[in-house]
Formats: structure tokens, sequence, C-alpha cells
């Protein structure tokens, strides 16, 4: 039963986040998008792994493995890792769900509804980035024209998303971004 009601509420979050009114994601996506490009979500058919990473393209997990962030060729992105979503898929195959009645049904939908939405990626251009350097604490992107908030509301055990890459992941990243963009290496 307890089953049953954490997977009704994570139903209804799914359902209100669709919900939500149109003009209400427009004016969040004005707002992260910068002149020389915006902001995207997409499903890859393929999850990004080391052997589908080009010379010069990286990807880095965070310490607990569940995020990556990703530099491939003139994007950057960030998603749930391979590994997050392999677990994912296992945790929320409804083929495993047992029952008929009501509850049953509601857990097939939630979990068809995860299924669906977990390989997503949001990613941006390179050209939207100055610069990225470590700070000896975090990731830091300094955006070319005005700044996006696409990282500033993620937390990964209550710790910002771009403090949750080991020092030196995070210090091979804002090197190969700033590579990519002609730019000296981070010290």
């Amino acid at each position: 039963m307890r089953r049953a009601v954490t997977l009704f509420g994570i139903g209804a979050l799914v359902v209100a986040g669709a919900c939500s009114s149109k003009a209400d994601r427009n004016e969040k996506r004005a707002r992260d998008e910068a002149p020389d490009g915006g902001v995207t979500l997409s499903r890859p058919n393929t999850a990004i792994t080391e052997d589908t990473l080009a010379a010069g393209d990286i990807r880095i997990v965070t310490t607990d493995g569940g995020i990556d962030l990703a530099l491939i060729g003139d994007s950057i992105s960030s998603g749930l890792s391979p590994e997050a979503i392999r677990k994912v898929r296992r945790e929320t195959d409804t083929t495993k769900v047992s029952g008929t009645g009501f509850g049953s049904q509601i857990e097939k939908m939630v979990k068809g509804s995860v299924q669906g939405a977990i390989g997503t990626r949001v990613s941006f251009p390179v050209s939207a980035v100055r610069e990225v350097r470590y700070d000896g604490e975090k990731l830091v992107f300094e955006w070319s024209g005005e700044p996006r908030r696409i990282f500033d509301q993620t937390k990964i055990d209550g710790k910002p998303l771009l403090a949750s890459f080991s020092a030196d992941d995070a210090k091979r990243f804002a090197d190969a971004v700033n590579a990519r963009k002609g730019r000296a290496k981070n010290m």
C-alpha cells in the first residue's frame, strides 16, 4: 500500500508538471535562452558512453554516479548517467507489476510515464559559454550574453550539481570546453 501511495504521489507530480501552463514554460525558457542559441531537451536514441565520444569530447559523472555532464561536438548536455538509466529502467519495469486492481493500474501508468522520460537530456551550444573553470569547489560557467540558470536548482544529496563532480573530473571538463573554444587550460 505504501508503494502505491508513493507511486501515486510521483504520478501526480508528473501530471502536474505536464499540465503547467504553456505561458509559464515559455517564460522560463525565455529567461534561460541566450541570444546565440537556446536550451533544448532531447531524448537521444543511445546513451552517452565512452564509446560514443569522439576526440576532444568528454563525459564526467557525479561522484554518486547519478548524473553526467558531457561535451560532445558543439554542445554541452546533462542528464541521467547510463548507469542511473539502467537502474531506473529496472525499477520501473511495468512487466513486473503484479495484480489487476486500481493500485496496479496506477503503478503501471506512473512507471510507464517515468520510463518515457528517463533518457531526457538538457543541452545548449558551446557558443553560449564564454569559459568554464573549476574554482576549487565547483564548475563555474561564464556565459556569453545573459547568464543561464540551467544548473542552479539541481542538487545531488543537498549539494549543487556543479559541485558534485570530483575535482579531477571538473578540471578535465573545464579544460575540454575551453580547449574547444580555443582558450587556456584551467589552472
